[in-house]
């Protein structure tokens, strides 16, 4: 039976440790290495349950050592939708959709710096 593996970390490097230890310690198949938002990232792979459970203990561990573990999950046959829904994510994550501007002044300040940051020339710092 096959399953899904997700840990998630705050910051990069953490997330690097899981998804390598967990590779190496069982066979499952990588499926990406998403950043979340916040400094939260979170990696995700599939195999058989046994070894994705092992997978994600080691990824754990490891993710421990030199980061925060927000979150870790081991979903056992998990629907097709989801596990394509990964897949497609991994491959190529699509921009959130921008509101139209006709909206924006509705929208709240934190939305609203979000939108900013998310520009490519944005000089966005802090809390300005």
């Amino acid at each position: 039976m096959a399953a899904i593996g997700l840990i998630e970390t705050r910051g990069l490097v953490g997330v690097i440790e899981a998804a390598d230890a967990a590779v190496k310690s069982a066979p499952v198949e990588l499926l990406g290495i998403k950043p979340i938002g916040g400094g939260l990232v979170s990696t995700h792979f599939r195999g058989e349950v046994a070894a994705v459970q092992v997978a994600v203990q080691a990824g754990v561990e490891a993710a421990l050592k030199v980061s925060q573990v927000i979150s870790h999950r081991v979903i056992p046959a998990p629907h097709l939708d989801v596990e394509n829904l990964l897949l497609h994510q991994s491959q190529a994550a699509s921009p959130p959709a921008q509101p139209p501007p006709d909206e924006l002044e509705d929208l709240p300040v934190t939305r609203l710096r979000q939108l900013v940051r998310q520009l490519p020339d944005a000089q966005l710092k802090g809390r300005q």
